[in-house]
């Protein structure tokens, strides 16, 4: 008879591991989908921003016949339409670079952006025309990881955008 109700206590305590561990569980899951939330909201805003650059920053060279950028222009609307996104998310704690290639042709920047998971498609900003690239690195707080030390996690978001001629 003893060792049966030794067996119950068991039970018991195996119950409450477990049912700790998964409330463990489900808090370190929402904190990852609240992470992939805003990394999916960040290559938005910045995709955003860089179109929003390209579009007040371009112009055309009449006598090339091509599409050039006005790099002030565009650097100062890029910098709007971040600042104007990361505002309204109510982020705070971030760091930002912008890149403008002014040249027809385009180019490489290489090292840029500086954290090479932040582009989706890998490696530098490459461009075949003028534009705007823009690297964002901003911190989301976590619910559930606190507990084990990890009250921040940095994202690092990277989106270039660029002009093109149409052709009618």
């Amino acid at each position: 008879m003893r060792l049966l109700s030794a067996q119950r206590g068991n039970g018991l305590v195996y119950g409450a591991l477990a049912t700790a561990l998964l409330i463990l569980l489900v808090g370190a899951l929402y904190d990852v989908y609240a992470v992939y939330h805003y990394r999916t909201w960040g290559y938005q805003a910045v995709g955003e921003a860089a179109r929003r650059g390209v579009l007040h920053g371009t112009g055309l060279d009449y006598a090339a016949g091509v599409p050039n950028l006005d790099e002030i222009v565009a650097r100062a609307a890029t910098e709007t339409a971040l600042s104007a996104a990361l505002a309204r998310r109510g982020i705070t704690d971030y760091r930002y670079d912008i890149r403008v290639l002014t040249a027809p042709a385009g180019g490489t920047i290489p090292g840029f952006p500086p954290v090479a998971r932040a582009n989706l498609d890998g490696g530098p900003m490459a461009l075949t025309g003028p534009g705007v690239g823009v690297y964002l690195e901003y911190a989301v707080p976590t619910a559930w990881l606190r507990l084990i030390g990890q009250d921040r996690y940095q994202v690092h978001v990277f989106s270039a955008a660029q002009a093109t001629e149409v052709q009618p």
